[in-house]
C-alpha cells in the first residue's frame, strides 16, 4: 500500500508526520491542527526545523493541503485516487 500511495519515496521524517496528522485528524473533513501534529509522539522528536520542511514537503507532494476555511496551521490529508 505504501509503494501504491508513493510513500516509500518519503523521509522517515515526512512518514512520520504523515502518519501523525491521520491519527491526530478529526473532524469532516479530517482535519489536523499544526499544534496537535507536532505535540504526537511521531513528530516531538523531530526537530522544529526538520519538522516544518517536512510538512512543507507533504504540502507539495500533494499529500496534505492546508484546510480550507480555517486559519492557518490547519491541515488536510488529500484524497488518494487509489482509494
Amino acid at each position: 500500500m505504501e509503494k501504491s500511495l508513493g510513500l516509500v519515496d518519503l523521509s522517515s521524517n515526512e512518514r512520520d508526520v504523515l502518519y501523525a496528522i491521520n491519527e491526530v485528524s478529526s473532524g469532516s473533513p479530517k482535519k489536523a491542527r499544526s499544534e496537535a501534529i507536532r505535540n504526537h509522539p511521531l513528530a516531538a522528536a523531530i526537530p522544529q526545523a526538520t519538522y516544518h520542511r517536512a510538512l512543507k514537503s507533504l504540502v507539495q507532494r500533494g499529500l496534505v493541503a492546508h484546510a480550507p476555511d480555517t486559519r492557518a496551521g490547519h491541515y488536510v490529508l488529500r484524497e488518494s485516487d487509489e482509494a
